[in-house]
């Protein structure tokens, strides 16, 4: 068994200074684009827009400006842009340079802080928490009321993003977390290491365990507030997040957990299993599903396994070329989740758990969702449910099928979900 998150961490208060809003949308530059715009080098990226309220709005930028250097580095991509600008914080001073219908400007300006959200009938407050010796950017809403409440946190999945996005409140996790702070909830979402406001390495450099002990620091300091009534916390795993909440009820104890869209067995039978749910999203024929599932177990085992390196793989089974890609995240992160005994976390867990899965969702598999409920039934008779979401897919939004899901026809966070889960806490409270 994979031991996580070992040893005390002390609650912090610390500060965590705002990431900058500098406010552009980028392109690239091509050689056609210098041609049209008689460039005099195919350098810098285009700003295609300004977003309003931001820095480069404050500084005059304006759509169709070359941007061409920040601090006296070459900004020659948009993906260099968004690097440089992720380095940045409010109040700091910067140097930048463009080019506007062939004239060339050199300016400072300072940088305003990110947005944040506010909402008229919950409190929201930005703080942090200290996993090691990083900080990370939490985010803790609080009904407007007197008293001890219960209380959630949120644990996202696997991708790199941040979940402090003010200027994109319809996000399922933002639409989620608010309608359970409207029935009388405190939660809790915490940011990753390199996303959004929290510090540390990037977030695609970090590891499985490392980031494990960024929410347990965090489901820590939530069972402290003073507002929050320790005995009655409930953590809600998305994905990769239903993996993380098990293990983290083994160090902080809590109430209940909700999994959805999430692993009920371990990751090599999780990844064949999904890899069938894709081809079915992708209208395979049995034949070809068959094939599609042995290639991509073949291929991946050794990297996940071993730790061994797409080359070498490929060097030694050519056709795996095809097949093997970025996962996104590092070789110890696959490895690190490939020893965790994802159904023995579930037969261990002695709380109530709601194992739910949208319809439409191809990335994970109902089976392993109803194998969750069954394997905490099995040890603790009653405490495990499992449910089944019409017209959802992974991501909790509205969509009608795998091959629409796929497709990318979903249409937008389906209040299904926030309505399901949040009769499901209000029931086990």
């Amino acid at each position: 068994m994979l031991l996580l998150f070992c040893g005390f961490q002390k609650i912090t208060a610390q500060n965590l200074t705002r990431r900058a809003f500098f406010g552009v949308r980028m392109e690239n530059i091509t050689e056609e684009t210098a041609r049209v715009m008689n460039l005099p080098a195919v350098k810098g990226v285009l700003v295609s827009s300004v977003v309003a309220g931001s820095t480069a709005e404050a500084a005059g930028l304006q759509r169709g400006d070359v941007w061409l250097t920040l601090n006296g580095a070459e900004i020659n991509s948009a993906n260099e842009g968004v690097a440089a600008l992720k380095q940045l914080r409010e109040s700091q001073t910067v140097r930048y340079t463009y080019l506007r219908q062939g004239k060339h400007f050199e300016k400072e300006l300072v940088l305003k802080p990110f947005p944040t959200e506010h909402y008229t009938d919950f409190d929201l407050e930005y703080g942090s928490v200290l996993s090691g010796d990083v900080l990370l950017r939490t985010l803790v809403t609080r009904p407007k009321k007197e008293g001890k409440m219960p209380a959630v946190l949120f644990v996202q999945g696997v991708g790199c993003y941040s979940i402090d996005t003010p200027l994109d409140t319809n996000s399922s996790e933002i639409q989620l977390l608010n309608h359970l702070t409207r029935l009388g909830f405190v939660t809790m979402r915490v940011d990753k290491q390199g996303m959004g406001d929290s510090r540390g390495v990037p977030c695609g450099d970090l590891d499985f365990e490392t980031e494990g002990e960024g929410y347990r620091v965090a489901l820590q300091h939530l069972r402290a507030l003073d507002f929050v009534n320790p005995d009655r916390v409930f953590i809600i795993g998305h994905s990769m997040g239903g993996v993380f909440a098990p293990l983290l009820a083994r160090q902080e104890p809590v109430h209940g957990i909700v999994a959805y869209g999430t692993m009920g067995e371990k990751f090599m039978d999780y990844f064949a299993n999904s890899r069938r749910t894709i081809a079915q999203a992708w209208e395979m024929s049995l034949l070809q599903t068959e094939e599609y599932v042995r290639r991509n177990c073949d291929c991946f085992r050794p990297h996940f396994e071993k730790g061994t390196s797409f080359a070498d793989i490929i060097a030694e089974e050519p056709e795996c070329r095809e097949i093997l890609g970025d996962m996104g995240r590092t070789t110890a992160f696959w490895q690190q989740l490939y020893r965790v005994d994802i159904p023995a976390l579930w037969t261990a867990y002695p709380g109530k758990v709601l194992a739910a899965w949208g319809k439409a969702d191809y990335i994970s598999v109902r089976a392993e969702h109803q194998h969750i409920a069954d394997l905490v039934n099995r040890a603790h008779p009653g405490n495990g449910t499992f449910l089944e979401l019409d017209g959802c897919d992974h991501g909790m939004h509205t969509v009608d099928s795998f091959q629409h899901a796929a497709q990318g026809l979903a249409s937008g966070y389906n209040p299904a979900v926030s309505k399901a889960i949040g009769e499901w806490l209000k029931a086990n409270i």
